[in-house]
């Protein structure tokens, strides 16, 4: 009885696991794995722009003429005639030194002519009526070299006494201290009854402050192309740039670079011209500078985060017609502001992606319209090709510009 329970347990079993198994085998899979789905992408269009190839650099502002004003007599200063930071042109009276000691040798050398002169002329009378005498022989010929001895001296007395007259005149006008040219007044260094000497301390320093120049310097690995610009006639334009306000720039132009490379820093020497009518710019200042050495004319210009650096170079990816991406190995050219030149590789009106790196060859995006910066151009700077300047709208201050990126 116990065996025949069990017999009939275990063909239960079978059959529940016989019918499992058939079930099981009954039912197939329906659902297949769908397409990946499109990658959201920021694009935006290559275009071709006009854009500049600079050189950034620091800069110390000179002023073009800067005099210290010296006693050229001694004495005690009476007057002062200018108030400190004041603008004087040539010829304006700044100090005066006590002027009476010379006044009184400038007469006292005009007496001495008038003696002399008298002297002189009572001699040649003398020497002309020895000489008529001597004819007859009542004058000896001693007494006519004696005569005429007389005059030749005092010839040289009255010319010796014009020379003082002249030189009282000189020390009696460097009395009256004035401008030696145009500029703005420093600091006064001393005060009326200050005794003053010649070779002793400075009155007062003038600085012209329009124009000014502008020192910098730039590595001698820069040198070539700078010379190479030169020889080919392209304007080299300056523009720089006060670190306390970004947004303004003062252009002018290179004026002058040195015979010589820094043996110690391995740099040249360049100065700049700058116009500063309105004193914006301040001698001693420090300020940032852009040397404008070409502008590349049409140039294809994407934004700067759109070339990745790759294991191959660097690379963009381009969106085909059928929205899906192309990677591109391109040479990166020259950064201006946001932008970089793409010399080979894309042509203008592509699209491109804006800086996405987990993309492939093929890779279905869904792209969004991403706007091209337009930054402000410098003199000649960034152009479209219609040759108008990609600049926000609205008013803005004369020769001012945003302040250009570092370049290549």
């Amino acid at each position: 009885m116990i065996q025949q329970l069990a017999n009939a347990r275990n063909g239960f079993f079978l059959l529940s696991a016989t019918a499992i198994f058939l079930s099981g085998c009954g039912q197939q899979s329906t659902t297949t794995p769908g397409p990946p789905a499109a990658k959201n992408v920021l694009v935006t269009k290559v275009r071709a722009a006009d854009v500049p190839v600079q050189i950034h650099e620091f800069g110390r502002v000179v002023s073009p003429e800067a005099v210290n004003i010296q006693p050229q007599v001694s004495g005690r200063i009476t007057e002062v005639h200018f108030v400190e930071g004041q603008e004087v042109k040539k010829g304006d009276l700044l100090f005066v030194i006590d002027p009476r000691p010379f006044q009184a040798q400038l007469e006292q050398s005009q007496a001495q002519l008038v003696s002399d002169s008298a002297q002189l002329a009572l001699d040649q009378r003398n020497l002309e009526r020895d000489e008529q005498i001597g004819t007859k022989h009542f004058v000896s010929e001693q007494q006519i070299d004696t005569d005429k001895a007389n005059v030749d001296n005092f010839k040289g007395a009255v010319a010796r006494d014009q020379a003082s007259i002249d030189l009282a005149k000189l020390n009696l006008e460097y009395c009256y201290v004035r401008s030696p040219g145009n500029g703005r007044t420093g600091r006064r260094l001393v005060d009326p009854g200050n005794y003053v000497a010649t070779g002793g301390s400075t009155l007062v320093n003038i600085q012209l402050q329009d124009p000014v120049y502008v020192d910098f310097n730039i590595s001698e690995n820069d040198l070539a192309r700078l010379r190479e610009n030169m020889n080919q006639g392209n304007p080299l334009k300056v523009e720089v740039i006060a670190p306390t306000q970004p947004d303004i720039a003062k252009a002018g132009k290179l004026s002058f670079f040195d015979n010589s490379v820094s043996t110690q820093a391995g740099t040249v020497l360049l100065r700049a011209t700058i116009p500063n009518e309105d004193r914006y710019l301040w001698p001693g200042q420090y300020v940032n500078v852009t040397l404008t050495l070409q502008i590349l004319k049409d140039a294809l210009v994407v934004p700067s985060q759109t070339v990745q650096l790759g294991g191959k170079g660097t690379y963009l990816f381009v969106v085909k017609p059928d929205n899906t991406v192309e990677q591109r190995l391109v040479p990166s050219g020259v950064r201006y502001q946001d932008l970089v030149v793409v010399p080979q590789g894309v042509q203008a009106g592509e699209t491109v992606v804006e800086g996405q790196i987990a993309l492939a060859n093929g890779t279905k995006v869904n792209p969004k319209e991403y706007p091209l910066p337009s930054p402000t151009p410098a003199s000649g700077g960034l152009t479209g090709q219609d040759g108008q300047p990609n600049s926000p709208s609205g008013a803005q201050k004369e020769s001012s510009i945003v302040k250009p990126s570092p370049a290549l």
